[in-house]
């Protein structure tokens, strides 16, 4: 009964550090990760083009009263024809869908030197340019 105990014990610890860390990542608050933040109104995207060096972001997007719910994604300029499920950047989708007032994260979207597009293929809104340099 004891080895179960302590299986039980060890199994919340490992539960309890997940939950600590997804609370961080959906907060923003990842270390190295530069946090970029975004609204849509109906219609649109308020940043029409960013500037970004390589490296590791976030993208923090808020619904600003748009009456139905978003999404946010992010493809290689090249791919942007290209059915937006299959040419995703990873993790580049929000985590969920943003309701009216709400601000939800993508994950840890890693961009390296080159050409990318945003959109929310929901609301719908053109693509803006991401350049990496």
């Amino acid at each position: 009964m004891g080895n179960l105990k302590l299986l039980v014990v060890g199994i919340l610890v490992v539960c309890a550090a997940i939950l600590n860390n997804s609370n961080l990542y959906a907060q923003g608050n990842v270390k190295g990760v530069t946090v970029i933040e975004l609204a849509q109104t109906p219609g649109e995207f308020n940043t029409k083009e960013l500037t970004l060096k390589p490296g590791q972001y976030q993208f923090k997007v808020k619904n600003q009263n748009v009456d139905k719910d978003l999404g946010f994604v992010i493809q290689r300029a090249a791919d942007k024809n290209v059915d937006v499920m299959k040419s995703a950047v990873p993790n580049s989708f929000t985590t969920e869908l943003i309701k009216k007032g709400e601000t939800k994260m993508t994950g840890v979207v890693t961009l390296e030197k080159g050409e990318y597009v945003y959109s929310c293929p929901l609301n719908p809104t053109p693509q803006y340019k991401i350049t990496v340099k």
